[in-house]
C-alpha cells in the first residue's frame, strides 16, 4: 500500500501572480449539480450548526439571565470566537470536498474543532481589524464615517472568505491565511463584488417563502464557495492504493488532505 499526493483544481501561486477569471454561468450550474448530488449531508450539517449556535446563545441570554451585561457579552464573544469558527469551517470544507467529488457525512461538521486555536486566532484578528476600523472612522468622521465603515467591513468580510479553508486545508498559519485570502479576492475584486451582489439577491428571494428557500440556498452557497476555492487554490488529495487483492486488482480511496507546503504571503 502506498500514498500519492496531488492537487485537484487550480494553483494558489498562479492565481496570486497571474490572476484568474470567474465564469459565473459555469460556476452556478456546477454548484446546482453538486448541491443536488450532495444535498442531504450539507443541509443536515447546516441545521446542526443553527441548532447548536441557537442553543449556545439561548444559554447565554435566556437560560443564564442572571448573568450581568458584561457576562452575557463575554458569553457572546466566546461563542463567536470558539464555537462558530470550527462549525463554519466544517461547512466550508464539506463544500470543498463536494467540489472534488468526495462524499461527506453530516458528522464531518465537527472535524475541525481540533483546529480551534488557529481558527479562533484568525477570527480574533478579523474582529480586531473590524472593530478598529469601525471605531476610528465613526469617531473621526461621525455619521459619514459610520457609513464608510459599513462599506469597508462588507469588503473585508468578502476578502477574508477563504481564511478558514486555507488554514484547515492548506495548513497555513492564521496571519498568512488572512493575507492570502485578501490578495486572492482583491486580485479580482469586481467579479467577487458582482457575485456577492447576486448571492445577496438570491438570499433575499430565499427568505420570501417563510425562509424555506434557505434550505436550498445555504447548501448551494457552500458548494459554490467550494468550487471557487478549488478553481483558485486547488485541493490537496491523498490517494491510497492498496496492494493487489486476491482478484489481482488494486483499489484507491481518495481523501482530502494538504499536499502543499507553506506559502509566502
Amino acid at each position: 500500500m502506498y500514498k500519492k499526493h496531488f492537487v485537484l483544481g487550480g494553483d494558489l501561486k498562479k492565481s496570486l501572480t497571474e490572476g484568474y477569471q470567474l465564469d459565473f454561468k459555469s460556476l452556478f450550474i456546477d454548484a446546482i449539480t453538486i448541491t443536488r448530488k450532495h444535498y442531504f449531508s450539507l443541509v443536515t450539517a447546516s441545521l446542526f450548526t443553527v441548532i447548536l449556535l441557537a442553543g449556545c446563545y439561548h444559554l447565554t441570554f435566556g437560560g443564564a439571565a442572571n448573568l450581568s451585561g458584561n457576562g452575557q457579552m463575554l458569553g457572546n464573544y466566546l461563542i463567536a470566537l470558539l464555537v462558530a469558527p470550527p462549525l463554519l469551517t466544517g461547512l466550508q470544507m464539506m463544500g470543498i470536498h463536494h467540489s472534488i467529488g468526495l462524499k461527506t457525512k453530516s458528522i464531518d461538521l465537527f472535524n475541525y474543532f481540533r483546529m480551534m486555536l488557529k481558527l479562533s486566532t484568525a477570527t480574533l484578528i478579523i474582529s480586531m481589524i473590524n472593530n478598529v476600523i469601525s471605531l476610528l472612522l465613526t469617531q473621526t468622521l461621525g455619521q459619514i464615517g459610520f457609513v464608510i465603515s459599513i462599506v469597508i467591513l462588507l469588503y473585508l468580510n468578502m476578502a477574508f472568505i477563504f481564511v478558514y479553508p486555507l488554514i484547515s486545508e492548506k495548513k497555513i498559519k492564521p496571519q498568512a491565511a488572512l493575507i492570502l485570502s485578501f490578495k486572492l479576492v482583491h486580485k479580482n475584486i469586481l467579479q467577487f463584488t458582482l457575485m456577492f451582489i447576486i448571492l445577496g439577491f438570491i438570499f433575499f428571494i430565499s427568505l420570501i417563502p417563510s425562509g424555506l428557500g434557505l434550505f436550498i440556498f445555504i447548501p448551494f452557497y457552500f458548494n459554490l464557495m467550494g468550487i471557487i476555492y478549488r478553481k483558485l487554490c486547488g485541493v490537496g488529495v491523498v490517494a491510497t492504493t492498496i496492494d493487489e487483492d486476491s482478484n489481482g486488482s488494486t483499489r484507491s480511496s481518495p481523501r482530502s488532505g494538504s499536499s502543499n507546503g507553506q506559502f509566502d504571503a
